[in-house]
């Protein structure tokens, strides 16, 4: 197995990169800002602390990759493929995430606040402790997403597929609902969440 190529402090900004093929690279506090990466191929790659502000990642294909407290603001994702790939702690600022997949993706601590994220599907993705306030998720496919801690005032779920998520009692009340699709022990907890008491007749 060839060993893993590190690049630290790189300036990569307004770089034509597209069509590249990355495997087993660490690129650590690198600058991508406006860089053009278009179609690029990553695997078991690893961005740590790195900006890809205004970058073009549109038709890229990513598996096993690591976005660790990177910066997104109007990055354009459209068209992109990530496949158990982790966002950890990253933000994401007007980017243009739709569409795209997103494949058993872990954003734990990540923040999409005010994001656009109508009608993605997250199945199985990690929520932990993330950002959505007033994020757009509505018609998005959240089936057993793990939600725990996730701050979701003022986020748009309408239309949502909410069954199997795993999410805390306070979203019941502050995300808009109308119309989720969501199981009966969920329906329990947003009766239960709204003062209501449950009983067998």
């Amino acid at each position: 197995m060839n060993p893993v190529e590190d690049v630290v402090g790189e300036d990569y900004a307004d770089a034509c990169l597209p069509s590249q093929v990355w495997q087993r690279r660490r690129y650590m506090k690198c600058n991508f800002r406006d860089a053009d990466l278009s179609e690029l191929r990553t695997e078991s790659v690893v961005f740590a602390e790195c900006d890809f502000t205004g970058a073009d990642l549109s038709g890229s294909h990513h598996a096993g990759t690591a976005f660790r407290s990177c910066s997104f603001a109007r990055a354009s994702l459209w068209h992109s493929v990530f496949r158990r790939c982790s966002f950890l702690g990253s933000e994401f600022d007007d980017c243009r995430m739709r569409p795209a997949t997103f494949d058993e993706c872990d954003f734990a601590l990540a923040s999409l606040g005010g994001s656009d994220l109508r009608g993605l599907d997250f199945t199985d993705c990690r929520f932990r402790e993330v950002n959505l306030v007033r994020a757009d998720l509505s018609g998005a496919v959240l089936r057993s997403v793990d939600l725990f801690g996730a701050r979701t005032g003022g986020a748009n779920l309408d239309g949502a597929d909410l069954r199997g998520a795993h999410v805390d009692a306070n979203l019941w009340t502050v995300a808009s609902l109308n119309k989720a699709r969501i199981e009966l022990t969920q329906a329990i907890a947003y009766a239960a969440a709204h003062g209501l008491v449950v009983e067998p007749t």
